[in-house]
Order: structure tokens, then C-alpha cells, then sequence
């Protein structure tokens, strides 16, 4: 009966549940290893959950001003869910944009394509990051190579300009 008391057996209540529920998802998630989209995902689960658990204590907040006519409970209350509601946009739109780019699977991804025997690989993944923004536009340019000719064309005439296989940037130079 009493409020406060309430109010601290929610939180609790709240808390075991978030915790429950993002501790599963990092077991369900992890695996052999992080991949990058597991990463985001886990983000994403975390932020819902602790979103959803300020909301949950907000609106428990306004309903109990509402009782008791506390103007202040219902204006923390209602302050608590909006603040809430912001920083968890911004939060998700932030972690959304994480898996964007060059990221470390992406960067092995086009170093896989590389052909070892004709071109030195770690220059034509920088070569590869300096001409495209992320690696899908160097995926949706190579392999439409009709529509998008003089792209290619430049770029591999960077790539067999500056990345030739035994290229003298790879030479070690040898004093008999």
C-alpha cells in the first residue's frame, strides 16, 4: 500500500526483466564470434529495453500524480517519457548507422576478393576505400560494369597502377 515501496518493487521488477531479456539475447546472439549485424542488434535490444523501462516508470509516475493530484509527480512524469522518448530516438538512430561502412568484415570481405597473384591486397583495399564511400556502392558498381563503364574503367586503372603484384613498394632491396 505503500507508493514509494511500489515504486521501488516496479524498478526492481523492471530491471530483473531488462536484465533477463539482454542477457538472453547476448547468449542467442554471441556465438563463435561477433559479427557486426549481432553487435547492432544487441544495441539496438539494449537501448529498447531500457527505453521501455523509463517509459514504463514515467507513466507509472503520471498515473500516480493523477491519484494523488501531484501536479509536480505528473510533470516529472510526463518530463520523464519525453526525455526518454528523445534520447532513445537519437540513441537507435545512432546505433542503426554503427554498422555502416568500412567495418572490419566489410574491409576482409574485398580483401578476399582480391586476387593475391596479380595485385598486392592491402593496397587494393585502400585503393578500394579511397574510390567508394562504403562497400556495397564498390559492389553495385563492379558488378553492373555495362551501366557504370567509366567507373570501372577508373578504377582499375588505379588498381593496376598502384597495386601490382612484386610491385617495388614490396621490394626489399637485397646487397650481395
Amino acid at each position: 500500500n505503500n507508493p514509494t515501496l511500489s515504486l521501488y518493487a516496479t524498478l526492481t521488477m523492471i530491471c530483473a526483466i531488462s536484465g533477463g531479456i539482454v542477457l538472453i539475447s547476448y547468449l542467442l546472439l554471441k556465438g563463435d564470434h561477433w559479427t557486426e549485424e549481432n553487435k547492432a542488434l544487441l544495441r539496438c535490444i539494449l537501448v529498447c529495453c531500457l527505453s521501455v523501462s523509463f517509459l514504463f516508470l514515467g507513466a507509472k509516475l503520471i498515473i500516480r500524480g493523477r491519484k494523488g493530484d501531484d501536479r509536480l509527480a505528473q510533470i516529472a512524469g510526463l518530463s520523464w517519457v519525453l526525455v526518454t522518448l528523445l534520447a532513445s530516438g537519437y540513441v537507435l538512430s545512432y546505433v542503426s548507422k554503427m554498422n555502416d561502412g568500412w567495418t572490419d568484415e566489410k574491409r576482409a570481405t574485398i580483401t578476399a576478393m582480391c586476387n593475391s597473384s596479380i595485385y598486392n591486397c592491402s593496397c587494393y583495399l585502400e585503393e578500394s576505400i579511397k574510390m567508394f564511400k562504403d562497400p556495397d556502392e564498390m559492389t553495385r558498381v563492379l558488378s553492373n560494369e555495362d551501366e557504370n563503364k567509366s567507373k570501372v574503367d577508373k578504377f582499375n586503372s588505379v588498381i593496376d597502377s598502384q597495386c601490382p603484384c612484386g610491385s617495388s613498394q614490396d621490394a626489399e632491396e637485397v646487397d650481395f
